[in-house]
């Protein structure tokens, strides 16, 4: 074994400004999974994060399926109430209607909720851009989305019409204008609970209850334990919730395996064209060792280690790159006007996973050239033929 590393630690030095641009290669392949891949890690959490923290609770109530209402709404928040771990609740009512400012008008989603119990379960309501959230006892005020906003050009002050899907008018007071980074920026309009209710005639009603409990780890154990309580069957615990927004962002993932697999692609190339062209000047020298007596599987694993050599510090060059590429895109996020910001997340185990491909991709683009060495036929190989 020490005759292999020695030769192969020589031959490398020789050849240390070839190798150069292989080690280049597989360090930009190292870091361009880490960035990659830290990206796609800080999109998916900062979207589930900011569903979680806007749009659902840990157990979600709905009506069965063939009502349209929560039924009973007061009843069951006794209950709720009553329950050990049920930290919170949030009974929302979800609507459609159109919204008339001036000569324009757009189709809108209308969100009822009452803000005291909003807050203790979602930061929906913080989320305000421009002017001032919408209190618990304002019932002559709203929240507008920020996309609605500028298709209408209004501002926080400003009276706007809500004409609900039951035809019934109403008019409002902006108080201020939402952004969350989700779908609701398009054409959402917040309310207080009561309003809605009263013009909807949906006393004692819900659309939907979000609950927050004390261990969100326990979802699965409280959707049943409400479900017996309530008399409700269609209770969703948050991980199903974000079964669908996680399943959307199985096309970006898949994107950035190809872009990753293109540059582990160019960095195998690399390395075995230049293993090989180099077993191919050195022929003859291969021959002179397996002359004096360099077994075939010593000659195999004299290229096979120069591929772990070069690998291993084009790996550490790449962790080091996509490290400060990582936390720096991290601290520097590009804006983006749905989301906010658009950033990668570094986790270590990144790093690992990163090092572990490039460094299996290396020694499999090894594998051919140094096979080749290994069989060198000697006669053939002294003579230079």
């Amino acid at each position: 074994m020490s005759s292999i590393f020695f030769y192969a630690r020589k031959d490398a030095k020789k050849n240390w400004k070839t190798f150069f641009f292989v080690i280049i290669a597989i360090a930009i392949s190292t870091a361009n999974i880490i960035i990659l891949n830290g990206f796609m890690d800080g999109i998916t959490d900062g979207f589930l994060e900011k569903n979680m923290d806007t749009s659902s609770g840990h157990v979600n109530i709905y009506p069965d399926e063939q009502d349209k209402y929560i039924e009973g709404l007061g009843i069951k928040e006794k209950k709720l109430e009553g329950m050990d771990g049920v930290v919170a609740y949030s009974p929302r009512i979800t609507a459609g209607g159109t919204l008339h400012y001036k000569e324009k008008f757009k189709t809108i989603k209308i969100l009822a909720l009452d803000p005291s119990k909003e807050n203790e379960v979602t930061i929906l309501l913080s989320k305000v851009d421009s002017g001032e959230t919408l209190a618990t006892n304002d019932r002559d005020g709203m929240l507008m989305s920020y996309r609605l906003a500028d298709d209408l050009k209004v501002k926080p002050g400003d009276e706007a019409t809500i004409v609900f899907e039951n035809g019934k008018p109403r008019v409002f007071k902006i108080r201020g204008i939402l952004h969350t980074g989700l779908a609701m920026d398009t054409n959402t309009i917040i309310i207080n609970f009561e309003d809605a209710a009263e013009q909807l005639n949906l006393f004692n009603k819900a659309s939907i209850i979000l609950v927050k409990l004390q261990d969100e780890t326990l979802s699965g154990q409280y959707k049943n334990k409400i479900s017996e309580e309530l008399g409700i069957q269609k209770i969703k615990e948050w991980k199903q919730e974000i079964e669908s927004v996680l399943s959307s962002f199985k096309t970006f993932r898949e994107i950035s395996n190809f872009m990753n697999a293109i540059g582990l692609f160019t960095g195998a190339v690399s390395v075995g064209i230049v293993l090989y062209i180099n077993i191919l000047h050195k022929r003859r020298q291969i021959g002179i060792l397996k002359a004096i007596g360099m077994k075939d599987l010593q000659v195999l694993f004299v290229y096979i280690l120069q591929a772990v050599f070069l690998g291993a510090i084009g790996i550490l060059i790449g962790d080091a790159l996509g490290y400060a590429g990582t936390k720096y895109l991290e601290a520097h996020p590009f804006p983006d006007p749905t989301l906010g910001s658009l950033g990668p997340r570094f986790h270590l185990f990144l790093i690992y996973d990163a090092s572990l491909v490039t460094m299996l991709i290396v020694i499999l683009a090894a594998a051919f050239p140094a096979l080749m060495a290994s069989r060198t036929n000697i006669i053939k190989a002294i003579w230079g033929n």
